[in-house]
């Protein structure tokens, strides 16, 4: 198992069983309520009869009550999906600025001094890349290979072109980014679900960057021995943009999206280049990348192959973690439509796998943290005024069939904020993608395949 499920799972298991014990503060119950409720309400034991969490305002001691109620006979919602409601249930109250926001008693992250945060931004006279190359692979996918003056090497795309590379028709661009594994062990949207069908009638670019380990896709401080020079931010703002515009035909008004590590990335870089990045999309993912949780989620996503975050943004509380997460910059969000989607770990048919129970442990947990970090990111934005599409489902765990049923609920806002139009193809997409031989994401036997 790699670390970065280990670690995290280990800290979901630990939030569950300790918000178990934690002392309830006071609480009441309304005079008109039932036997079983007005106890759900004073003591989070009473939930094994009721099958319901208590809603006492208290977001700890809610949080106590939710096991309780999942072993229940009458319990509402699957035992699977306790410890993603425990962790919504506490990143709702208090506790929610320490999870997500930041670390100390102060309103502003800890600053270590240590760096420059302006250092993990792109140059503003950051050259556009240069093309090397264009091959076909199927249908109209073709592999575009660039030259990253940034990085200082040859970076390849998966660049769905509708029509193929001689179609001049005007359209917009949608980056669709892989997680943790950067498509580096071969499998990508391309090979691991149906988006070629997906696409097949829609007059719009839709580009994968291949081999964004483990990066966050950010600049980082300094290279890294395990990941290489990783300046992925200013490649997906400054670099590949302008490139895809003039080669294929381009309007400038784009939309970006991530599954899991690339989600909360995904709306960090909406939030930079607002005009080009009119949509933006985070499946699975963790908009937060400061206070307890988000941290871990960050840390643990870039140390899964290797990499070090200190490298990337410095040491925890450096000004760089609070510079880059979402949640703490809804303001330059206003006018991106935002479209969230996660699940609460219980395995089920979206996960597309026979076995559901090769889904339990480290998929489920993984879920889970994605699902209480997402909703707090949307509650936040909602609270700041900011309309965000919250698509939450109880079945999912991280898995490939999650990641296009939340990518294909999300065209519902992205494509028409894009201005899509209908494509009408020549002749019909012919070859299915091989699903079925795909590695899941942190799968026990491919996890060196894994897209997290």
């Amino acid at each position: 198992m790699s670390k970065f499920p280990r670690v995290l799972a280990t800290a979901i298991c630990a939030a569950a069983v300790s918000s178990t014990f934690v002392a309830p503060v006071t609480a009441g119950a309304s005079s008109g309520s039932s036997v079983a409720d007005t106890l759900s309400a004073v003591n989070p034991l009473s939930s094994l009869l009721t099958g319901n969490p208590t809603d006492t305002g208290s977001s700890v001691y809610d949080a106590s009550s939710i096991p309780f109620a999942g072993l229940s006979l009458s319990s509402n919602f699957p035992l699977f999906a306790v410890p993603a409601l425990i962790l919504a249930t506490l990143g709702g109250g208090l506790l929610g600025s320490q999870m997500y926001q930041r670390l100390g008693s102060s309103n502003a992250s800890l600053s270590s001094g240590w760096t420059d945060a302006a250092d993990t931004f792109p140059d503003e006279d950051a050259q556009p890349a240069e093309f090397r190359r264009i091959s076909h692979v199927e249908n109209d996918i073709y592999e575009v290979v660039v030259w990253s003056h940034a990085m200082g090497r040859e970076v390849k795309n998966e660049v769905i072109l509708p029509g193929g590379p001689d179609n001049t028709e005007p359209r917009p661009t949608f980056y669709l980014m892989m997680g943790a594994d950067g498509a580096a062990g071969g499998w990508s949207w391309r090979n691991s679900s149906n988006y070629q069908e997906f696409f097949a009638d829609k007059l719009v670019n839709v580009v994968t960057p291949i081999g964004s380990v483990s990066s966050m896709q950010a600049d980082w401080y300094i290279d890294d021995p395990a990941t290489g020079t990783n300046k992925w931010l200013t490649y997906l703002t400054k670099e590949l943009p302008p490139l895809i515009d003039e080669m294929f035909s381009g309007t400038g008004r784009d939309g970006i999206a991530g599954i899991s590590m690339s989600g909360g990335p995904a709306i960090s870089i909406a939030s930079y280049d607002p005009d080009r990045f009119v949509a933006a999309a985070s499946y699975s993912g963790c908009p937060s990348t400061t206070g307890v949780v988000g941290g871990l989620y960050t840390s643990s996503a870039v140390k899964m192959n290797g990499g070090d975050p200190v490298r990337m943004w410095g040491y925890p509380g450096d000004e760089a973690w609070a510079a880059h997460s979402p949640v703490l910059h809804l303001d330059a969000l206003r006018d991106t439509e935002l479209f969230i989607a996660a699940a609460q770990g219980v395995p089920g048919e979206i996960d597309g796998i026979k076995h559901s129970s090769e889904r339990l442990g480290p998929p489920a947990m993984i879920e889970a943290a994605s699902y209480a970090c997402s909703k707090y990111f949307v509650d936040s934005a909602r609270a700041a005024g900011l309309d965000v599409s919250w698509y939450p489902l109880v079945e999912g765990t991280h898995s490939w069939g999650l990641f296009e049923d939340s990518m294909r609920e999300s065209w519902r806002r992205l494509g028409p904020a894009m201005g899509v139009q209908p494509y009408h193809r020549a002749t019909p997409i012919t070859s299915e993608p091989p699903t079925s031989e795909a590695p899941q994401p942190l799968d026990r036997e491919n996890s060196s395949a894994s897209s997290r």
